[in-house]
C-alpha cells in the first residue's frame, strides 16, 4: 500500500499555443507509472529530461532546472492550485521540447517557474507537461500499452462519436459525468490525480441532497499539497456512488473523498478501464472502455498515515478511529516492534514495508494522553 499523500496539481487557466516542427506529425511516447504519476521523457533544449504528464495542469519547470539552464523570466501568470488557492508565478520559455524519436519539436514553450525546493523531487522529474502543450493536437492515452500517442489534428479521431463527450471548456478536458440518473457532475480529466475520482466539496453537497451518493465515513485530516502549500486540516467525507457513468460506460460502487479543487477530478485510474483520446482543437473527450460495466467496490483504511520529518504520523482520522487518535499523533511501534526513520519519497513511491505484511496491523501510537494501541485495517 501507499501512504496518504496528495501531490500537486496545477490547474490550467491560460492556454498558450506553441509552434510544432511539422505540418503533419505522429509520435508514440512511452510512459511509466511512479507513485501514481505518469512519467514521460522528452529532450529539453538538447538534453534528455523527465516530466510528469498532467492533463489537469499547465507546463511547469522546477526552480532548480530553471537556474541550472539560466532560463530568464519573460512574464508572470496567476494559477489556481488543487486547494483552490491562487498564486502568481513567473513564466520562462523553453526553446525546444523534442519528443525522443525527434518527430515533434514544440518550440518557445511558456512554462511556469516553480519555487524551490522542487515539488517533483520524489519523482525525479524536472517539471510537468500540461494540457497547454497540446492545444493543436490529438492525444491518445493507452493504459494497457503505457503509451501517449500525439498526432496532428487535420482529421478528427477515428474513435466512435458514440464514445465522445464534449469539453465543457475549450482547451481543457473538462467534461460532464452522470451520477445515478439525471445528476450531472462537471469533472476535469486529470492524469496528475492518482485516484479514480476526487470530489469537490460543493459538488458533494449538491449530490448528497439529490441522494446520488451515500456517505461512508466522516474524517478529519490534512488537506492536499498544492503549489501554495498544504491546506489546513479540515473535515472531509468518504462517499460512494452506487452508479457513475462516463458516457455510456457504467461504474458501480465508486468511492471518493471530498476536497476543495476548482473542479471534481477524474483521475489517472480511469485508464485501468479504457483508452482516453483528447481531441483538443475540436474540444472532444473519447473514452473507449474495455468493459461497459465495471464494479469498483473496495475497502479503505480507518486512518490515513504519512511520513513527516522521518516519522510516521496520523494524517487523517476516519469515523471508526474518532476519539482514539488525532492528526499528528506518532506511530512508535508496528506489531510490537519499534519503528525506524522513514524516507518521505520512498514512502510515496513504495509505501511502508511493515504495513504491507498483514491485513490487520497493530500500531502503537503516541498520543497526548499517552501510548495507545489501535488496529490499522480496511473496513
Amino acid at each position: 500500500m501507499r501512504l496518504f499523500y496528495k501531490v500537486i496539481t496545477i490547474l490550467l487557466f491560460c492556454v498558450t499555443t506553441v509552434q510544432v516542427g511539422a505540418q503533419q506529425y505522429k509520435t508514440v511516447l512511452p510512459y511509466r507509472m511512479v507513485g501514481g504519476k505518469m512519467i514521460v521523457d522528452m529532450i529539453m533544449n538538447g538534453t534528455p529530461r523527465s516530466f510528469i504528464f498532467d492533463t489537469g495542469g499547465r507546463t511547469a519547470l522546477t526552480g532548480e532546472i530553471c537556474e541550472e539552464l539560466g532560463l530568464e523570466v519573460v512574464d508572470s501568470l496567476v494559477v489556481t492550485d488543487v486547494n483552490s488557492n491562487e498564486a502568481v508565478y513567473p513564466l520562462v520559455l523553453i526553446e525546444s521540447l523534442l519528443t525522443p524519436d525527434e518527430k515533434i519539436n514544440f518550440r518557445n514553450v511558456p512554462a511556469m517557474k516553480l519555487s524551490k525546493p522542487s515539488p517533483f523531487e520524489c519523482f525525479h522529474t524536472d517539471g510537468l507537461i500540461g494540457s497547454d502543450l497540446f492545444v493543436r493536437t490529438i492525444v491518445e492515452i493507452d493504459g494497457k500499452a503505457k503509451t501517449v500517442t500525439i498526432t496532428s489534428a487535420e482529421n478528427p479521431s477515428t474513435a466512435s462519436l458514440r464514445k465522445m463527450l464534449p469539453f465543457v471548456r475549450a482547451g481543457m478536458p473538462i467534461i460532464s459525468l452522470q451520477a445515478g440518473v439525471g445528476n450531472a457532475i462537471t469533472c476535469l480529466f486529470d492524469t496528475g490525480n492518482p485516484t479514480f475520482l476526487s470530489l469537490k466539496d460543493t459538488d458533494f453537497e449538491a449530490l448528497r441532497s439529490a441522494a446520488a451518493l451515500e456517505v461512508l465515513s466522516e474524517g478529519y485530516g490534512e488537506g492536499s499539497i498544492g503549489v501554495t502549500g498544504m491546506a489546513d486540516a479540515d473535515v472531509s467525507y468518504r462517499v460512494r456512488f452506487p452508479l457513475l457513468s462516463v458516457g455510456s460506460t457504467k461504474f458501480k460502487n465508486v468511492d471518493s473523498e471530498t476536497s476543495i479543487p476548482p473542479y471534481t477530478l477524474l483521475g489517472v485510474s480511469l485508464l485501468d478501464y479504457g483508452k482516453v483520446t483528447l481531441d483538443y482543437p475540436r474540444a472532444r473527450f473519447y473514452f473507449e472502455a474495455y468493459e461497459q460495466e465495471n464494479d469498483l467496490e473496495c475497502k479503505h483504511y480507518n486512518v490515513g498515515l504519512r511520513v513527516k520529518d522521518g516519522e510516521l504520523v496520523v494524517a487523517t482520522v476516519w469515523r471508526a478511529m474518532k476519539g482514539q487518535v488525532e492528526v499528528g499523533d506518532k506511530v512508535i511501534k508496528i506489531n510490537g516492534k519499534p519503528v525506524g526513520r522513514y524516507d518521505f519519497c520512498e514512502s510515496i513511491i513504495n509505501g511502508i514495508p511493515e504495513l504491507k505484511v498483514k491485513k490487520k496491523t497493530k500500531l502503537t501510537i503516541q498520543t497526548r494522553q499517552g501510548e495507545k494501541v489501535i488496529i490499522y485495517q480496511k473496513e
